[in-house]
């Protein structure tokens, strides 16, 4: 997972300039917005995703905090008024600007992820991944032609199915790796037939699997048509989507 470059945990101490916090925050969400609106969904959703993610977990975490400090800290009572803990009346003041300014930051990010998020499903619904075989092979390893119309040129893959551990749990996904890159102009035979030239001559797998990838957009590759097909990929070598 790419680092986002963003540094949640100074734009969030309590003991830094509110208004610069903003004006970070704001000047990277922008760049990220940028990106989206130029239909180059990745890295910037992922970023967005990561910073939504560990801003509730900020909110929940201080609110808890305030909740806990105004329940804890009695004050005392002097001329028969009751005075509260200076330092303590601090601390509950930051909090107060910290919490703001996350909402804050919750509501500014989520916009953004409204937006990429319908691009993303807009994506999603119109690419299709097709396993080229009616019989049970093993998904794990194999290949993919995606075809990439901004520069009209068919993209052979070779793709593999690797499994990390996160937390404890394990992630999988799948790394790929670009073997041909062909123009439309010189096939003349149709996708299917030129996957099973390759196989044929170019490979040495044996009896490999084969998905066809069949889209007409023409969005931008690596930031968005590509991370979206290796999604479609997974859950096929998965089993989640049946053999045709």
């Amino acid at each position: 997972m790419l680092k986002m470059n963003l540094d949640i945990s100074k734009i969030t101490s309590c003991g830094s300039d509110w208004e610069t916090n903003r004006y970070t925050f704001l000047k990277t969400i922008k760049n990220w917005q940028s990106d989206v609106r130029k239909n180059k969904l990745f890295p910037a959703i992922d970023f967005a995703w990561q910073l939504q993610n560990k801003f509730n977990d900020i909110l929940s975490e201080n609110i808890e905090s305030k909740y806990w400090l105004e329940r804890e800290v009695r004050g005392a009572f002097i001329d028969d008024r009751l005075v509260i803990l200076e330092k303590a009346h601090q601390i509950s003041l930051q909090l107060d600007r910290l919490i703001d300014f996350v909402k804050w930051g919750l509501n500014e990010n989520i916009e953004l992820l409204d937006e990429a998020e319908i691009i993303k499903d807009f994506v999603y619904e119109n690419i299709q991944v097709i396993p080229c075989c009616n019989s049970d092979k093993y998904r794990g390893k194999g290949y993919i032609l995606v075809p990439d119309n901004k520069i009209k040129a068919y993209k052979i893959y070779l793709y593999e199915l690797s499994i990390n551990w996160s937390v404890d749990e394990p992630v999988e996904y799948l790394d790929l790796d670009l073997l041909r890159s062909i123009p439309f102009s010189i096939v003349k035979e149709s996708q299917y037939d030129l996957m099973k030239e390759f196989i044929e001559h170019s490979q040495n797998l044996y009896d490999p699997m084969v998905y066809i990838c069949e889209t007409e957009l023409d969005f931008p590759f690596n930031e968005t048509l590509l991370p979206i097909v290796k999604s479609k990929l997974l859950d096929s070598v998965n089993g989640l989507t049946p053999y045709s």
